[in-house]
């Protein structure tokens, strides 16, 4: 199969999405298939294209200062440059699916007229509720988001999705949708240096911020287990942002008194990553249960599976389709700091039923997330004859 892959995104990045894309990249060129992934926005790399994975991934966009109009200028440039490689590629081997990792409606609107003048399928992924991200509540934004549902969704040959909920709702406008879940890369947590620290820690990695991971329900629901299991600390992994959702957070571990339990990381590197999360005791994300998280599935969450660690998450969106309390990890009441306090204690509390619910766990993310199955899928998906221009 030969297959274009095209992002406004940054590669390799820890960012869900990117790690997402990559991941499956990495499936499909490891199957044996052909992977051409362009990128139209500007890369921190020095040269044009870098080999990520065995997966090369080209830069069309050189241009890095902050001049808007250049910067259109640039990114209309990176397309002409696009839709040139596209045909060149075509008139090589014939494409069997050019995919859009992006919600640019320009982007999306101009290859969609290009991919149907040149008899090209193309395909469009959707991991989030589109009137959640993509476009904010102003008048303009609503424009370009019914411009968005009713003319470019429809023009998909096929769309996939990460979540039932995402799959119910794109199906209203175009019936070519399919469930590609969310995918791990389960070598990559198999090979863990030492432990860089030497006292017990539970971990959460991601987001700083309350809306979509809940943070101040986690660092309350620490404050009281630190009470009963005084040696363990929280170790927080991932960037610290400047602004008001981490002061108050900041305020939070202050009013608990928890200053010397809670361990903040900053920026960690991709390849560090399985170092810090296959040490700790618990791996833990305290997620509300609002609107986005209804749509989607975690990657976070395969990851932290893929380690064998014992995961402790809420019930929101379809965690609870996978996760089995008790069995194959440890599911919160969300909102609850006494709840999710609780499902900690429980699991700290029981080492060895621990251990057997984190590899229960394992094996989820071995025979379900697995992105070898994953991408089989996909391709699977995408290989279909029946899926046809316009449905």
């Amino acid at each position: 199969m030969n297959l274009v892959f095209v992002s406004t995104g940054i590669y390799p990045n820890q960012h869900a999405a990117a790690i997402r894309h990559s991941t499956i990249a990495q499936g499909v060129v490891e199957k044996g298939h052909e992977l051409n992934f362009f990128i139209l926005t500007p890369q921190p790399w020095k040269s044009n294209e870098i080999n990520y994975k065995g997966v090369i991934y080209k830069s069309l966009n050189e241009y890095h200062g902050n001049n808007k109009f250049e910067k259109v200028i640039h990114y209309m440039k990176a397309l002409k440059k696009l839709k040139s490689a596209v045909l060149k590629i075509n008139e090589d081997s014939k494409i069997d699916g050019l995919v859009i990792f992006s919600i640019d409606v320009l982007l999306i609107k101009s290859l969609q007229t290009f991919a149907k003048n040149h008899n090209i399928r193309i395909f469009h992924e959707r991991t989030e509720l589109p009137y959640i991200v993509g476009y904010n509540n102003s008048l303009s934004g609503t424009l370009m988001y019914n411009f968005y549902m009713k003319r470019l969704i429809p023009r998909f040959d096929g769309i996939f999705v990460i979540s039932d909920k995402l799959k119910n709702v794109i199906s209203s406008y175009n019936k070519n949708v399919e469930k590609i879940l969310t995918v791990v890369d389960i070598d990559f947590f198999r090979t863990v240096n030492d432990k860089i620290y030497n006292f017990p820690y539970i971990a959460y990695c991601g987001n700083m911020e309350s809306k979509k991971d809940g943070l101040p329900i986690l660092l309350a629901s620490f404050a009281q287990l630190s009470e009963h299991f005084p040696d363990h600390k929280l170790l927080l992994i991932g960037q610290n942002p400047n602004n008001s959702e981490m002061q108050n957070n900041l305020q939070i571990i202050n009013k608990y008194k928890i200053e010397k339990k809670v361990v903040f990381t900053g920026f960690v590197s991709r390849e560090s990553m399985p170092q810090l999360l296959c040490h700790a005791d618990l791996l833990v994300v305290s997620k509300p249960d609002n609107e986005q998280n209804s749509g989607n599935f975690p990657i976070k969450i395969g990851e932290y599976l893929a380690t064998g660690v014992p995961v402790v998450v809420t019930n929101v969106g379809e965690i609870s389709k996978f996760i089995i309390d008790g069995i194959s990890g440890y599911i919160a009441e969300p909102g609850s700091s006494t709840s999710f306090y609780q499902k900690m204690a429980e699991a700290l509390s029981n080492p060895d039923q621990s251990k057997q619910i984190g590899t229960n766990g394992k094996k989820i993310a071995e025979n379900v997330f697995n992105y070898k199955i994953q991408t089989g899928n996909l391709i699977s998906y995408i290989g279909q004859k029946n899926l046809v221009y316009g449905n």
